[in-house]
């Protein structure tokens, strides 16, 4: 069936095709010049050309990005044109979920794209997607604000019945019916198509509970960086679980596994938990960075990562082995000699305004818990790289909280907080 987009062309294209036939049957044309003539608008045909129409839009300027998980990147400068916003371009966009923004950089729509890239994009109100219309043949892109249609109003029923709080069975059964049916309705929009991009994020949507959470996301297809999605849920479940650097790397180990041969995704969470891991919100997950290096960034070949950027990790990873909760803190000055329950070692900026702060929390609790010594190290009056590099020093002031015997109790927190591990140790 010839979609109804392409279908000027289309019929300008057929009666090329008449016309060169007619030709070539009185002897006015050869084969040659027959296959010459027919080829000629295709060297002119956009292979993406995507027109949008958005119901009370004026802004003069748009961008039209694409996604890398959750960050954007700008991929064209688009105009409106007679109430028409318009991607062209000879060569075709990836699969994916693609953004149009308005002139602040602020979200206007999300688009789904796939090998069908000659549509036009009808919305009447940008709230609503059900007020989305797709003129063309680009029946995954369709698909697409159907599910959205059903997915956020299913979201907003169950956000309703949420916020009548308390304990209420009803409630819970409707929205257990809501999900169920929210389930079955995406599952039933799977398209018999091998490949097919509507399906891999299909299968991304659905929800589990913490025991089988990624049971159903494809992190072998890398078109789920395509969308935020994959941030968002790895954030979520990542937040979610127990501050146990061994339970936090077997989860780590399992889904990098789970990429199989998608270097790309691999890469992906490599970087992601780099990230969420390389000053943890808790103090005891430095087993989890020393893993990622140790057993990843050392031994993988990843693209664009020198190999003294491989060495800056690698000795940050021997340093922080040294300052694990429960590890002797390596010896400054005549921190050693100190006789005291517990020592309070700050590392300070003298002309940092917080630093002082601290320090001065710090003297006060002192004031409360004679026990403890205060032991500051001016970040400048040494061997200042050095200093950096053995206490893993990347703000001021950073505050390690040490027992009789100097080993770490608490590591990378406020003063405030110190009187709290005190009262608890």
């Amino acid at each position: 069936m010839t979609c109804k987009y392409t279908k000027y062309f289309d019929k300008r294209y057929d009666f090329l095709i008449i016309f060169a036939k007619i030709l070539y049957k009185v002897n006015k044309i050869n084969k040659i010049f027959l296959i010459v003539l027919l080829l000629i608008p295709l060297f002119g045909f956009s292979q993406t050309n995507i027109r949008i129409s958005i119901e009370n839009q004026e802004d003069s300027v748009y961008y039209f990005c694409k996604y890398r998980g959750a960050k954007t990147i700008i991929i064209d400068t688009l105009n409106l044109k007679k109430g028409i916003i318009q991607y062209k371009s000879k060569t075709k966009l990836p699969d994916g979920i693609y953004l149009l923004t308005n002139s602040k950089n602020l979200p206007l729509t999300e688009i789904l794209i796939t090998e069908k890239q000659r549509f036009k994009l009808i919305i009447n109100n940008i709230e609503d997607y059900n007020s989305f219309k797709v003129k063309g043949c680009a029946k995954e892109t369709k698909l697409y604000y159907k599910l959205m249609a059903k997915v956020m109003q299913t979201e907003a029923n169950i956000a309703a019945l949420e916020s009548e709080g308390g304990f209420n069975l009803e409630n819970i059964k409707k929205i257990d019916s809501l999900n169920k049916d929210l389930a079955s309705f995406e599952e039933s929009w799977k398209i018999n198509k091998k490949d097919a991009f509507i399906n891999t994020v299909i299968s991304s949507l659905k929800r589990h509970g913490m025991d089988d959470y990624w049971v159903d996301f494809p992190l072998y297809d890398a078109r789920v960086l395509t969308y935020p999605l994959i941030d968002n849920k790895l954030n979520s479940y990542f937040d979610n679980l127990y501050a146990d650097a061994d339970r936090i790397i077997a989860e780590m180990d399992t889904l990098i596994a789970k990429t199989g041969d998608c270097v790309e995704v691999r890469d992906y969470l490599l970087w992601f938990f780099y990230r969420k891991y390389y000053n943890p919100v808790y103090m005891n997950l430095d087993d989890v960075y020393i893993h990622l290096v140790d057993e990843y960034f050392l031994k993988l070949e990843l693209e664009n990562v020198s190999e003294s950027v491989i060495n800056v990790m690698a000795d940050r990873a021997r340093n922080l082995s040294h300052l694990k909760i429960g590890a002797k803190i390596p010896n400054i000055g005549n921190l050693y000699t100190i006789e005291s329950p517990y020592t309070a070692l700050i590392f300070y900026d003298k002309t940092c305004k917080k630093c002082a702060q601290e320090g001065r929390i710090l003297e006060d609790i002192r004031t409360r818990h004679p026990e403890m010594v205060i032991f500051p190290v001016e970040i400048h009056s040494t061997d200042m790289k050095h200093l950096l590099e053995i206490y893993d020093i990347q703000t001021t002031p950073l505050i390690y909280v040490l027992d009789k015997h100097k080993k770490i109790i608490a590591k990378r927190i406020n003063a405030e907080k110190v009187e709290q591990v005190l009262n608890m140790d």
